[in-house]
């Protein structure tokens, strides 16, 4: 089983526009700014939103990972720690050390049956040299895991990278992943998830987990 990343298109709420060369009785293709501007800003707040649901869904299925059978037991949710800015600036690798995980959506697509797998669960949890190891889960309950490592590039991003494909329970892969991230406002990661061997890539969110930190 080959899988790659499943990639979203917002393309379609672009206007199309033209103007009428009423001399040559062609086309000429233009837009104004200020339309342009307005279908970014609504693509931007369209995305936006879209994230804020996707990370309330993923906390609902959390919370309902920790019920118990018994409906008078307490539920106890720990409050995970936001990422350190300073660290983050300083590029102090050791601020991976702990666990984090997704706090977006993540699906890949196999490209032998085109069938799409959402990951509910993805985590990774390092020690202070940024050596670590993740598991991904899936809603179909397929799991996949191996090593990863972090480092900081030229540029002040964070990466964090497999060495080969991830490895998968149903005996398939996941080709390599590769994470470029950035620090969010809000404390969270936005990475770009690339394929180098298929030239796939999505955009997806991390936090640190109240687990393991």
């Amino acid at each position: 089983m080959l899988v790659c990343i499943a990639i979203g298109a917002a393309a379609a709420l672009l206007p199309a526009c033209g103007a009428r060369n009423s001399i040559a009785r062609t086309w000429v293709d233009w837009c104004p700014a200020n339309k342009i501007q307005a279908a970014e800003n609504k693509i931007a707040t369209i995305s936006e939103a879209n994230r804020s649901l996707e990370r309330r869904i993923l906390q609902r299925e959390r919370e309902l990972a920790l019920l118990r059978c018994d409906p008078e037991a307490p539920v106890q949710t720990a409050k995970p720690k936001e990422i350190d800015r300073q660290d983050w600036n300083s590029r102090r690798i050791g601020l991976l050390e702990g666990c984090w995980e997704l706090d977006s959506r993540f699906a890949t697509t196999n490209r032998q049956t085109g069938v799409q797998s959402r990951y509910t669960r993805w985590t990774m949890c390092f020690d202070a040299r940024g050596v670590g190891r993740e598991e991904m889960r899936a809603d179909n309950g397929n799991s996949c895991s191996g090593p990863v490592t972090g480092s900081f590039d030229a540029g002040g991003d964070l990466v964090i990278e497999e060495p080969g494909n991830l490895q998968c329970s149903d005996g398939g892969f996941i080709y390599r992943l590769r994470n470029q991230c950035r620090l969010n406002e809000n404390g969270t990661a936005s990475c770009v998830v690339s394929q180098p061997e298929v030239g796939s890539s999505t955009t997806v969110e991390f936090r640190r987990s109240a687990e393991g930190n």
